[in-house]
């Protein structure tokens, strides 16, 4: 068995400064804990959701919000054990539902052997086998339903894009074609060698392979149940299979979501303590505001999908109750992408190739005004990078400083005029919500200071769907030049793989636009490369970052803050990488979960 440490250091001494900065600035830690572990164990941990959670399959959550709920119900072969000091040092590969696992000389084969005693529950309680792991796989390019990250296991699992080309010719809306073709057609690197045994070979060595294996989407599922309902369905959800401690008891979609232990569960080698005998999401909450209320009532203990919480709500907190507010920097962004059409629709798509035109652009941001507008530093901080700061290859490093990250409108006109685009016209894009209503708003006013006109194009607000079909409609390329969009790490540490080696290296990109990102740089796509076949990557990624920070593949914006306050009942409080946020598995409640 190989556990990754010593290669998280260099990642874990960059992010260093930002973890102290932000424990100096407000409550980092929970209430005191209980020293006796069994006085942990109990009561209801009651959550205020703002809406329904938007993902229960495997396949297809792919919200942080989605996976701090179903890291209760699902378990992997590798696993994160959470972290009491913020969600960037959360990066410790645990075993999971493998207990140990082998690695071939040339680090393409990885052989994990399954725990004794494992069974799912719920809609089947039959035992957990290596089967299950292959065929949760083998669903992944099910055309019904694509598994949410894709790029991953076409660049990394053998046999796998061959396997994903035949079954996107299987028509949709059939589950019985769907299961046909699993039945009948295998994925050459991923094999069950016998009930206790799974196998994964990949195309390339890949340092951050154990990582992906953490992410929910390689969760074992039952293919006689699971292969009855389309994804995430209601009819998937009201027949859901666990394999985590947690499993579902009740839930009324809109209203209400009950997560229950598991009698008789086998808890050999999981990190998740189930502190909790419930789990109630109330899921009729309206808004931020509201979740608030319901925290200082104690009528909830956390929240959900509260992207910020009113910095009146934070202030209070930290006046009167800095125990049960907790802050970490969470390696979340939000940044601008550039459209780069290979036919530029607009004038101003056309002036965005030159790199002078995306400096002068650069130049005229003031982040200092974003991160006021959203709350101050207890919400966001400025970024200039494209790595943020709990990601592996982040260098601390700024091509482009300015006084107090408030801009430079004079070297901004300097370039235009250079670049023989004085006084440009820009359209951006943006979510129409209020926190991307305030961001927009300071985009435009900051780039009016260059001589810049930003004329802004809100896309209602409907989750990330409608904003994200917006921007891959090749119809709409030229309602676009710019879009202020977000991204959060699938996995915090080792995670470049993500952007430098998927959004924005050209040769694995998913078609079309992504998050408005469509970069294309041989220099990235090498230097990425080298990083893929490095066993410890740091280095290398830290040089892609930079490349790709120096030609401004995008706007850096902010990072945002994690600041989460909760109700008083909540002790041991604990972070998750995955989930980027609280891992409810591993706090506590205390009073029996009968009120304060």
């Amino acid at each position: 068995m190989k556990y990754r440490t010593g290669r998280r250091i260099v990642a874990l001494l960059s992010t260093f400064t930002v973890s102290l900065t932000l424990a100096a600035c407000g409550g980092n830690g929970s209430a005191p804990a209980s020293t006796d572990p069994a006085a942990l164990h109990g009561g209801t941990l009651k959550i205020a959701s703002v809406g329904d959670v938007d993902g229960l399959d495997p396949l297809i959550a792919y919200s942080a919000e989605s996976w701090q709920v179903i890291r209760a119900t699902t378990r992997q072969l590798v696993t994160y054990a959470g972290s009491k000091d913020g969600i960037g040092d959360d990066t410790k590969v645990v075993p999971d539902l493998a207990a140990s696992w082998d690695v071939s000389p040339d680090r393409k084969t990885y052989t994990f052997h399954l725990r004794d005693g494992i069974k799912f529950s719920g809609a089947s309680t039959r035992p957990i086998t290596a089967q299950d792991f292959v065929y949760a796989i083998k669903r992944f390019p099910d055309p019904n339903a694509q598994v949410a990250a894709i790029t991953y296991y076409n660049a990394l699992f053998a046999g796998f894009k061959e396997y994903a080309a035949e079954f996107a010719k299987v028509p949709t809306g059939d589950l019985n074609a769907a299961k046909n073709f699993i039945d009948t057609h295998d994925i050459s690197g991923v094999k069950a060698l016998d009930d206790k045994t799974f196998q994964l070979t990949l195309t390339q060595p890949a340092s951050d392979i154990l990582d992906i294996l953490t992410l929910n989407f390689v969760t074992p599922l039952p293919e006689e149940v699971v292969s009855k309902y389309f994804a995430d369905s209601l009819e998937f959800r009201k027949n859901y299979v666990s394999s985590g401690p947690y499993e579902i008891t009740s839930y009324d979609q809109g209203k209400q979501l009950t997560l229950s232990k598991v009698k008789g569960y086998n808890a050999d080698g999981d990190p998740r303590q189930a502190y909790a005998d419930q789990i109630v999401l109330d899921t009729t909450v309206a808004s931020a505001d509201a979740a608030s209320q319901q925290l200082q009532t104690g009528s909830a203990d956390i929240g959900l999908y509260v992207r910020a919480y009113p910095a009146n709500v934070i202030s209070q907190y930290k006046q009167a109750d800095p125990d049960h507010l907790h802050k970490s920097a969470s390696g979340s962004a939000v940044f601008i992408s550039w459209n780069n059409s290979d036919t530029p629709k607009t004038p101003a798509q056309q002036a965005f190739k030159d790199l002078r035109v995306r400096q002068a652009f650069n130049y005229s941001l003031n982040r200092s005004d974003v991160v006021r507008g959203l709350g101050g530093p207890d919400s966001a901080i400025p970024s200039n990078e494209i790595l943020t700061s709990t990601i592996a290859g982040y260098a601390d490093e700024n091509p482009y400083p300015t006084t107090d990250d408030k801009g430079d409108p004079d070297k901004a006109k300097a370039l235009l005029a250079e670049a023989g685009q004085p006084n440009p016209t820009v359209n951006v894009a943006f979510r129409s919500s209020p926190e991307f209503e305030k961001i927009a708003t300071s985009v435009q006013n900051a780039a009016a200071r260059a001589g810049i006109t930003v004329k802004l194009t809100p896309i209602p607000a409907d989750g990330f769907g409608a904003f994200s079909a917006f921007l891959g409609d090749k119809s709409k390329l030229d309602q676009w030049d710019l879009a202020i969009t977000n991204w959060t790490p699938d996995w915090q540490g080792n995670s470049a793989r993500m952007t430098l080696g998927g959004w924005l290296d050209s040769d694995f990109a998913p078609g079309g636009t992504w998050n408005g990102v469509t970069y294309r740089n041989p220099l990235l796509n090498a230097a990425v490369n080298k990083a893929f076949a490095a066993e410890d990557s740091t280095q290398d990624w830290k040089d892609a970052n930079l490349i790709a920070t120096k030609d401004l593949a995008w706007f850096p914006l902010i990072e945002r803050v994690k600041s989460i306050p909760t109700s008083d009942r909540v002790t041991n409080w604990t972070w998750q990488s995955l989930g980027n946020g609280p891992d409810i598995t591993n706090i506590a409640v205390n009073g029996g979960g009968e009120g304060r």
